[in-house]
């Protein structure tokens, strides 16, 4: 999978995580020792520990250490839950996994009236134009493109960098990783968003199928919203959606899901992109 969804306790990273990476812009052995303060959890903090033990200098910029790279992905991106001890690892919600590129198309064809979906030769021009320098406006879009809004007080590249994409200009209001995140209050938006973004989408499309009817575009809503479990077989392709209509049907749902699940815990939301993958979706 390029791309991963996945909610998040915002208090964990608040009180814990992002001031200790903050810290670690400028040396990573007191931030380590501010993550020891409040973890709970045995493995996190014997890998931290054995950090320590070994005298880690400098920032946690270009720190290639197995122990450093097993611990930031379980903070970022682990359930954390606290208890009377501190945080420790709960029970991991349900993430979105996916095809990068699938992931921005689907998340245009969300929230971007202008997105022209249905015509593929453009729909790649724009996706491509989208991805070069992503609207923060766009937000499923832009989270998934690795920006963050609000601009971070670290540089998120100089913490955690798969592919090796960064921009930190914090001046400019500009930060962009392999990594982002969206608070709870916008994630809280996005769930409220989601119901009418899901219903422009299917009249869109059924305005496009015209004359002809697309009869499950209740059942489809319907699944979407989490109303029912599984996605009606289309008897109509769906114009937009093309040959893989199914699939798209399927991955929207998904990320749907997703989106509704960390509201409902009140979570935000982090995405971490392993590939920045060939724009081929349209070939398959």
């Amino acid at each position: 999978m390029e791309v991963v969804l996945r909610p998040v306790n915002d208090g964990f990273l608040r009180e814990v995580v992002f001031p200790a990476l903050e810290m670690g812009v400028v040396d990573a052995a007191p931030a380590i020792e501010h993550l020891l303060r409040y973890l709970n959890d045995e493995q996190t903090r014997v890998q931290l520990e054995l950090l320590l033990d070994r005298g880690v200098e400098g920032s946690f910029f270009g720190l290639e250490d197995e122990k450093w790279s097993s611990s930031i992905y379980r903070l970022l991106f682990y359930e954390w839950v606290k208890d009377a001890g501190g945080w420790q690892l709960g029970e991991q919600p349900h993430a979105y996994a996916g095809d990068w590129n699938d992931a921005v198309h689907l998340a245009l064809m969300l929230e971007d009236p202008h997105y022209p979906y249905w015509d593929q030769p453009k729909a790649r021009q724009y996706r491509t134009n989208f991805t070069a320098s992503p609207l923060a406006e766009e937000g499923l879009a832009s989270l998934a493109c690795g920006i963050w809004q609000p601009v971070p007080s670290f540089p998120p590249d100089q913490v955690l960098t798969v592919q090796g994409h960064g921009d930190y200009r914090p001046n400019e209001g500009v930060a962009r990783a392999d990594w982002s995140w969206r608070p709870v209050h916008v994630v809280n938006q996005w769930a409220a968003q989601l119901p009418n973004a899901l219903s422009r989408l299917l009249e869109k499309e059924g305005r496009r199928l015209k004359p002809v009817e697309a009869p499950e575009r209740h059942e489809v809503l319907q699944y979407w919203l989490g109303r029912i479990e599984h996605p009606p077989v289309l008897a109509v392709t769906f114009s937009g959606l093309g040959a893989h209509s199914n699939e798209w049907i399927r991955e929207i749902g998904h990320i749907a899901r997703t989106i509704r699940a960390a509201a409902a815990a009140q979570h935000g939301l982090t995405a971490i992109i392993s590939h920045r993958g060939d724009d081929d979706y349209l070939q398959r």
